[in-house]
């Protein structure tokens, strides 16, 4: 159980690693929402801003997490100012500690919302790619749902890589195999789990304990 709980807590820190990339000035997640409460925190803004934002009581006027149990998808933080009008004074006050600009990403999968508020400009594409697989991935590591298939440790340890970050030479140039064979096994797995995408494909299998 040790093993299990120390791989579980190695795969968390790389996926909020991940983050740390796209964010100017620190990021904030939510995992896991039952109302405003979240089951899994974690914050890296400057200690003075969270402190502010506990003293005003923003948690239950922060339009990232109105956004989150409203809707999902992206959306910068200008975009939330228009959603949310009554924002203004947040946002103002937010950019007193450095946090002029961000986006947020909202994602609701068993029923539960996860919500992840980055500092930064606008993200392109493959920022917004990687937002979503640690988003999915976090939000999978808080439930454990019985596992529903098997795979082989073949496939297993081409997602033990991809759940580290690795891209797909990587992952052959350490197993030792063709790229094509990394590619099959990923479908396998694909195909096993009724996963679309890689991000979903991950989350599953952090979900189902696979690795």
């Amino acid at each position: 159980m040790r093993v299990v709980h120390n791989m579980r807590s190695d795969i968390r820190g790389v996926l909020l690693r991940s983050l740390d990339q796209l964010s100017e000035c620190g990021y904030s997640i939510g995992v896991g929402f039952d109302g405003v409460e979240p089951v899994f925190v974690h914050s890296t803004y400057n200690q003075r801003w969270i402190d502010r934002y506990v003293d005003q009581g923003y948690l239950l006027i922060d339009p990232t997490i109105q956004f989150g149990l409203s809707s999902t998808g992206q959306a910068t933080w200008k975009e939330l100012e228009r959603l949310f009008p009554s924002s203004r004074a947040f946002f103002e006050d937010a950019a007193n500690y450095g946090l002029h600009h961000g986006n947020t990403l909202a994602i609701s999968a068993d029923g539960r919302v996860s919500v992840l508020s980055c500092s930064g400009p606008e993200w392109g594409k493959e920022d917004l790619r990687i937002a979503r697989t640690a988003l999915h991935a976090l939000h999978a590591l808080e439930y454990e749902p019985s596992n529903p298939v098997t795979l082989t440790e073949p496939v297993k340890d081409v997602l033990r890589l991809m759940c580290g970050g690795c891209k797909d030479q990587e992952i052959a140039d350490r197993l030792g195999v063709k790229l094509e064979t990394v590619r099959a096994r990923r479908r396998t797995a694909l195909q096993a789990l009724e996963a679309k995408t890689s991000a979903q494909l991950i989350s599953q299998v952090i979900k189902f304990k696979l690795i």
